[in-house]
């Protein structure tokens, strides 16, 4: 008999909604975070424009984006501890009116001044969206099922950082980069009316008056099963896979008539309180950084992301000069490389990496350990670190706009794919803390990027743009290939803290 997914019988429980429902609030949370991406990448496009038409310098503009990071690093801290007290529903409309009213704000700017105060409130409003995003993936989906969850979330970032800038790169040359702020800012408007209609709060709060504990799920469901099997088995998730059981599938169990499914006004409920201490909340995330799989994961985000935000500001730097002489839209049209690189890379470590750790656990007798995913990460490193140093070397030598294009995707294959696989891993292995590891990554990632703004210009004067980018490809190798270690000693890890774990968790 094939087992199916039965986490509990509690139609409320999202893991328990049909796949409709849950394809619905994924697909806004998609649509959510393009926007994000959008409203944050999109500035460094229209800086040739910017230039002449408000009262700033090159500089200025960089400090910009550097104030915005600071929002984003800042943001995760003090939001998302309100999220786990009281719902993602109510933090995804107001990050998303507040996205809206800054994209208006930002059409209508002249100083520094105001360009530094918008990128501020674009940062805390945008903060909230990667660790609320990785919390409601754990809400929905089953660990077989995460990969390919976020391999579609990281394409969607993808979307907002290249393929939706690139569109505003036309639009601003045609119409004017104020123009391209204004759409931005309906899109969002649009986006937040239809998040206060539609989208369902999957935070799940088990009610027991007038139930049996079993019927609510009370007893050891989906994830408490599997850390008992952890515990049982050194830490090591069994699953039955080559039987058709799934990691996190558990066996039917007898229980009482299910509670009876939300009403549409239920569902749609602004607040969803618990009773969480928001000082815990806010200072638990620091305690992960003991849990070495998150350190991992921040410092692989974190190095991603940094080359990511340098080829970025490049991009606008160095094609809108000769020999290129680039205009906005051509600025624009260069992000369509990555996005490429981008798609296959989320291929890569999502459905494929989901089809690859059953096939090994299926060779194992049925374990899983969250470390499989890690086992195809070698090539996504090379090329991360290759794409790099083919985009700065060949601009260095005025070569076609092709090649840097190439590096560009080289390097997005490798961040797509590391970036999936490093995410899920954390899921894999932390689930019951995956708001307060992400909220760490995201506030290290952010706090490291911070600096690539102020130090870009002054390292290609220094170094010339062959050294620093061999540089930098060199320094992106060596974190990257950080996974192996993680490979070799992540169970014996995971055995030796798994009493901390515990403990961190019983302490929320």
């Amino acid at each position: 008999m094939v087992l199916q997914p039965t986490p509990s019988n509690d139609p409320n429980e999202p893991l328990n909604w049909s796949i409709w429902r849950k394809l619905v609030n994924f697909t806004f949370v998609l649509a959510v975070t393009v926007a994000s991406f959008t409203a944050i990448q999109v500035q460094a496009i229209f800086w040739p424009q910017m230039l002449g038409d408000m009262d700033v310098n090159q500089r200025q503009l960089s400090y910009g984006l550097a104030v915005q990071v600071v929002g984003l690093a800042m943001g995760c801290l003090l939001l998302i501890p309100l999220t786990k007290k009281y719902g993602k529903r109510l933090t995804y409309i107001l990050a998303t009116l507040v996205m809206a009213g800054m994209s208006f704000w930002s059409a209508e700017m002249k100083t520094a001044v105001e360009l530094y105060m918008t990128n501020l409130l674009y940062g805390l409003a945008c903060s909230v969206n990667e660790t609320v995003v990785q919390m409601t993936i754990a809400d929905l989906f089953f660990v077989h099922q995460r990969g390919s969850a976020n391999a579609a979330y990281i394409v969607a970032v993808m979307v907002g950082s290249f393929l939706t800038t690139m569109a505003a790169g036309v639009q601003a040359e045609q119409q004017g980069w104020r123009w391209s702020y204004r759409s931005v800012g309906i899109a969002l408007t649009i986006l937040a009316v239809l998040f206060i209609l539609f989208f369902e709060e999957s935070k799940y709060i088990p009610v027991t008056e007038g139930y049996s504990a079993r019927s609510l799920g009370v007893i050891p469901s989906h994830d408490s099963s599997l850390e008992r099997a952890q515990e049982k088995n050194a830490d090591v998730e069994k699953t039955n896979i080559g039987n058709g059981m799934h990691p996190t599938m558990s066996a039917p169990y007898d229980s009482t008539d299910p509670p009876p499914r939300h009403t549409y006004r239920r569902r749609m409920r602004l607040v969803t309180k618990t009773n969480e201490s928001l000082l815990k909340l806010a200072f638990s995330p620091l305690r992960t950084a003991t849990l070495p799989h998150v350190l991992y994961t921040a410092i692989q985000y974190a190095n991603a992301i940094s080359f990511l935000v340098l080829l970025a500001t490049c991009n606008s730097i160095l094609f809108s000069a000769p020999p290129y002489n680039f205009n906005v839209a051509g600025i624009g049209y260069m992000a369509l490389g990555p996005f490429v690189g981008n798609v296959f890379g989320s291929i890569y470590g999502g459905p494929f990496t989901d089809w690859f750790i059953v096939q090994i656990a299926r060779r194992r007798g049925g374990y899983y350990e969250p470390e499989m995913r890690l086992y195809s990460l070698g090539l996504p490193a090379l090329c991360m670190s290759g794409g790099i140093i083919m985009y700065g070397t060949t601009i260095d030598r005025g070569m076609h706009w092709i090649f840097p294009s190439i590096g560009g995707a080289l390097f997005a294959f490798g961040l797509g794919s590391i970036g999936d696989a490093s995410f899920t891993l954390i899921i894999d292995t932390y689930r019951e803390l995956t708001a307060e590891c992400f909220v760490f990554v995201t506030f290290v990632r952010n706090a490291v990027t911070v600096a690539v703004p102020f130090y870009n210009i002054p390292w290609i004067e220094s170094m010339g743009l062959t050294k620093m980018f061999v540089m930098a490809g060199c320094i992106n190798l060596f974190f990257s290939l950080l996974f192996i270690p993680l490979v070799i000693y992540g169970k014996r890890i995971r055995i030796a803290l798994h009493g901390h774990y515990d403990r961190m968790v019983e302490s929320q």
